[in-house]
Order: structure tokens, then C-alpha cells, then sequence
């Protein structure tokens, strides 16, 4: 069986919550096996580096941006969706994982 990995990028304003978020995607990753590289950044970031992602994550307090990075991420097929508000709110690593598997099978 291959071993499962996956790319997620997790995006807010300034990269504190989603650094916060990420930590905790990666160690759920961590315990199930799968290789995660989760990078959490601006949509500055995300603008220059979009074909390097299977998964591009939106926190809640940047929904805004939603159709911005939507337009940004679909000519490098990657999928954009905004983080599930109860993970976010528990910093739920487990559940946000979970939601990015599932985007990045779409």
C-alpha cells in the first residue's frame, strides 16, 4: 500500500492562527502515518505558489477571500474550501485533516 501524503496550505490574514492550526494538522498526520507538509500562510503566498498544493484552506475570519483564491487556485486544479468553523474554533488537527483527505480526493 502506498504511503498517503498530501499538500495543504492553510491560509488567514497573517499566518499566526493557520501556523497555530497547521502544528496541529501535522501532528494528527503525524500519528496516523500519512506525510502532511502543511504550510500556512497570507493568499500572498498562496498567489505564487498555488500549483504546489493538493489542498488550499481557508480560515473562517478570511471567507471573503474565498472567491479571490478560488480563481487563484482552479487553473492548477486545486481544491479550496473553508476550514470546518467548529475545528478551527478547537484548533481540531484530527478533523481539518480529515476535511483536507477528503477536499483532496474531490
Amino acid at each position: 500500500m502506498a504511503e498517503q501524503s498530501i499538500k495543504v496550505i492553510i491560509l488567514c490574514s497573517w499566518g499566526a492562527t493557520s501556523s497555530q492550526l497547521g502544528k496541529k494538522v501535522e501532528e494528527a498526520a503525524e500519528k496516523r502515518g500519512i506525510t502532511a507538509d502543511i504550510y500556512a500562510g497570507g493568499t500572498g503566498d498562496f498567489k505564487d505558489r498555488a500549483a504546489d498544493y493538493d489542498v488550499a484552506l481557508l480560515e473562517p475570519q478570511v471567507r471573503h477571500l474565498r472567491k479571490e483564491v478560488t480563481r487563484i487556485a482552479e487553473p492548477h486544479n486545486v481544491p479550496v474550501e473553508l476550514v470546518d468553523q467548529t475545528a478551527f474554533a478547537l484548533m481540531d488537527g484530527e478533523k481539518v485533516l480529515d476535511q483536507a483527505l477528503k477536499l483532496a480526493e474531490k
